[in-house]
């Protein structure tokens, strides 16, 4: 079976100039909770500017146009029917705002009739935000836009580390990336993680992810040596019967700051 890259990574998934009543920030936290790397593009950019922009960097993206918001000197139809022409990797959906069934029915009829976005039409509707999340997300799940991943990872900063005690002896290294279970560990020669064993549990660990501070029971899942540098990766366990995952506010915490981080990263690239 010959699996694509979007099978396994998914794809990024970017909302053009969105009704932030429709879809607010908060779905980009939550999107991210699920797997979904999501970015919303301001409306303050220039439309064809910016996908042109996301197509160079990222050729197999997911793109949603809010067609409530026009073109200058094109229209919808023309614009989304030349990328999919000239861009055959990238993911194409409609969201609009509607006042009612029927309204968004003769709506989505244009677009599927003439360019048929991958992604589909969404129609979203004032005052309905859970039916709009969830319509939102059950276009990303038909895509496959998160492909085989569970969690989005983020690159951390030279100052994030973790840092525990077991016995008399002090545990410290630098984090290399985190997800919502996991975090990896870059290993110094001096550090003694390395004799560590598999399944080794550290009771309340001093987690510092790019400024964000917490602890939290952990397990040691995993060491390796790849390209000539030694990592370890830890898995997140909660009290009292050391089942995955981080007690909630820890959650919560982690998973917005992950979002940051990969927001941040999005927006300085974008905006090179």
């Amino acid at each position: 079976m010959n699996l694509k890259n979007t099978d396994i990574f998914g794809r990024k998934v970017f909302f053009i100039a969105p009704d932030a009543m429709l879809i607010p920030l908060s779905f980009m936290e939550d999107f991210c909770t699920l797997g979904y790397e999501s970015h919303i593009v301001s409306r303050s950019n220039s439309i064809s500017d910016s996908v042109r922009k996301i197509i160079e960097n990222f050729p197999d993206a997911l793109i949603f146009f809010n067609i409530d918001i026009s073109i200058p000197g094109t229209s919808y139809l023309q614009f989304i029917r030349q990328i999919r022409q000239e861009n055959a990797g990238i993911a194409v959906g409609i969201v609009f705002s509607a006042t009612n069934q029927e309204q968004a029915k003769h709506i989505e009829a244009d677009y599927k009739n003439d360019v048929t976005p991958s992604a589909g039409c969404i129609a979203l509707f004032h005052g309905k935000n859970k039916e709009n999340f969830d319509s939102i997300l059950s276009a990303l799940e038909k895509s496959g836009a998160k492909g085989r991943r569970n969690n989005i990872r983020a690159k951390c900063d030279n100052e994030s580390h973790l840092s525990f005690w077991q016995g008399s002896s002090n545990f410290v290294a630098k984090l290399d990336d985190v997800n919502i279970s996991h975090i990896c560990c870059i290993l110094e020669k001096s550090e003694n993680i390395r004799n560590m064993k598999i399944y080794d549990k550290v009771r309340n660990a001093h987690i510092n992810v790019n400024g964000l501070e917490f602890n939290s029971d952990i397990v040691l899942i995993m060491k390796r040596v790849k390209m000539g540098i030694s990592t370890a990766i830890f898995m997140f366990i909660k009290k009292p019967d050391d089942e995955p995952g981080l007690e909630t506010e820890a959650e919560i915490k982690l998973n917005k700051k992950i979002y940051e981080i990969t927001s941040d990263e999005f927006k300085q690239l974008f905006n090179k």
